[in-house]
């Protein structure tokens, strides 16, 4: 009789057992390589699409400084845009949404526009700028009427990566001045220059100009007390000749009468600015530090400061009060806010060509007022120092930086 063991059956179970986990190994470690290749795949591409940003973003810098030495080459922004228009006569909408209608698609470029950049190798890909006009002007439009066009890098990196950035860039600019010396506010605390030798020239423009009445009373009153009302002329307009004392809100660009107004505008030349010293001081600026007709500074002084007895060029802002000390000699513009008090102290010679600007938009706290304040401008001493009004200097006052008003990535 043949007996048949119970666990014959069960020979094989160990070896299909064993295939069973060799499989599931194999899956496991094909998974494995598949997941580490797709990772490996990702973290290449990230890297590549990383790098035509940066490349992007060079051309987007290589341009602002092409836009700066144009400028100062005495090239127009006018004149540059109509430089870029292609063979159709206009320049291509290079808004958001129509850039890859317009400039770009498929590896393939798509305008006839002359590119501010022409393709040009960097870290190990190409960039390539165009220039058009901003929104507000029209991006197609040939007329710039506000200092700000739109630039559009399309960065070309390894592995066919690609980013397009666009950018707003706008040049500080100094609003019309009413006059060389302009005091907007309800009233103003006036002493004028106790010296026949000293005046104030309005040129084209009011020698004093006022956004009230009872301002222009109160500067007419004390130059009037002091026989000195003769030494403030300008040459056209209303009250052309001697006393040229004006209320001239009527024309005041609108930036200038409000207090929001006026610290925004402070606030944009803060962002360019070449110097940027912190309150409360006192300081006491150097030539080094406020530049010259050929290299105009943009300084920001947030707390009080003197000037002199040096020579500058620019845009001074000082929020406390501003010392115009003894010998100096400026062409721009000052503006001195918040506390808006300005003192003329000491003899001395010296000219300002440009324009001064005094407002007050700050309390003694430093909290912004509601309402623009009373400034204050003051004279002590005598000397030869005129202030004249120069609308070519107020036009380079800014410099030919172009700053970064808005950014996206397309």
């Amino acid at each position: 009789m043949n007996i048949i063991s119970p666990f014959l059956n069960d020979r094989g179970a160990a070896l299909v057992i064993a295939l069973m986990f060799l499989a599931i190994l194999a899956l496991v470690g094909t998974t494995a390589v598949l997941l580490t290749s797709t990772d490996l795949q990702i973290g290449g591409n990230y890297k590549a699409c990383t790098k035509a940003f940066y490349i992007a973003d060079a051309g987007l810098e290589v341009a602002r400084d092409r836009l700066r030495t144009n400028l100062e080459s005495s090239t127009t922004v006018n004149q540059m845009l109509a430089a870029r228009v292609g063979a159709n006569g206009v320049l291509s909408d290079s808004t958001s949404t129509n850039i890859f209608t317009n400039l770009y698609a498929n590896g393939t470029f798509l305008t006839d526009d002359v590119p501010l950049i022409a393709q040009t190798s960097f870290g190990g890909g190409t960039y390539r700028v165009y220039l058009t006009n901003d929104g507000t002007d029209g991006v197609t439009t040939l007329t710039d009427t506000n200092n700000q066009v739109t630039l559009t890098s399309i960065g070309q990196g390894p592995a066919n990566s690609l980013a397009i950035l666009q950018e707003v860039v706008q040049r500080p600019e100094v609003p019309p001045m009413p006059g060389a010396l302009v005091l907007p506010g309800p009233d103003v605390i006036f002493d004028g220059a106790n010296s026949n030798a000293s005046g104030i020239a309005g040129e084209t423009e009011s020698a004093i100009s006022t956004t009230s009445d009872a301002a222009e009373a109160t500067v007419e009153n004390n130059l009037t007390s002091i026989s000195r009302i003769d030494n403030y002329t300008c040459e056209a307009g209303a009250g052309a000749g001697s006393d040229c004392i004006n209320n001239d809100l009527a024309s005041f660009d609108p930036r200038l009468t409000t207090v929001a107004g006026i610290e925004d505008l402070a606030a944009t030349f803060r962002s360019a600015a070449n110097t940027d010293l912190p309150g409360p001081g006192p300081y006491t600026l150097t030539a080094a530090q406020v530049g010259t007709t050929s290299d105009r500074k943009i300084v920001f002084v947030d707390g009080d400061a003197t000037l002199g007895p040096v020579n500058g060029a620019g845009i001074l802002i000082v929020t406390g009060t501003l010392t115009l000390q003894g010998n100096f000699n400026y062409n721009g513009l000052i503006m001195c806010i918040g506390e808006g008090n300005i003192l003329r102290n000491g003899g001395g010679n010296g000219e300002m060509n440009g324009a001064i600007f005094v407002a007050k938009t700050r309390d003694a706290s430093g909290n912004l007022l509601s309402e623009l304040g009373v400034p204050a401008f003051n004279t002590s001493g005598g000397g030869n120092s005129d202030i004249r009004y120069d609308a070519t200097q107020l036009s380079k006052a800014g410099g030919t930086k172009f700053l970064r008003k808005s950014w996206q990535e397309i």
